[in-house]
């Protein structure tokens, strides 16, 4: 696979509940219906009405284009209705890894499985189609949530990155890194 062929694919992954489709600009009106809220971590600090909202759509579908970011909404296959985004990113084919995040969940949609579930379509494509070795995560140390959802399922925490992000609270004081590689994804389905 080249990061060529890879970003210009308009990948659809799918299971009994939801649908992941690469974002587009279309998406923009629904996603705001569940955008707005304080609940929805770093994307819900700073994404607070539709300007951010606009920056934030422009800023992923551009990451899109220059190869950086691959965002897909996240939909209810039934209702058809938004329920969040996430995104492959930090991409090396040449070393079989990616990294999987910027994942947010409207409100009412957390604590439902749909973001394991969401998980699970990603990583069983990262291994079975795109035939990588390693998945990786990072995850703010003040972001007890996500850490807990990573870890719940089977990622492993391999270190921590000291001051490596701003947040909207400001200087982090680090990041955790966990991964999942093949044999552990296998051994766990």
């Amino acid at each position: 696979m080249t990061l060529e062929k890879f970003f210009s694919s308009e990948l659809i992954l799918e299971n009994d509940s939801i649908i992941l489709r690469p974002l587009t600009i279309n998406d923009i009106d629904s996603i705001e219906s569940i955008s707005f809220h304080k609940e929805l971590g770093e994307f819900g600090a700073r994404v607070k009405n539709r300007n951010d909202l606009m920056e934030y759509f422009n800023f992923n579908l551009g990451a899109r284009t220059e190869k950086e970011l691959y965002p897909l909404i996240i939909i209810n296959k039934k209702t058809k209705d938004p329920i969040g985004i996430t995104m492959f990113g930090n991409i090396s084919f040449q070393h079989k890894r990616l990294e999987i995040g910027w994942t947010w969940i409207g409100k009412k949609f957390q604590g439902t499985g749909i973001n394991a579930s969401c998980k699970s379509l990603l990583l069983d494509y990262c291994f079975d189609s795109l035939d990588l070795r390693r998945v990786e995560f990072k995850v703010d140390i003040k972001n007890l949530k996500s850490q807990k959802a990573i870890e719940k399922i089977g990622a492993i925490k391999e270190g921590f990155l000291r001051n490596y992000n701003i947040q909207s609270y400001g200087e982090s004081e680090g990041t955790y890194v966990y991964s999942i590689l093949r044999e552990d994804w296998k051994k766990s389905i």
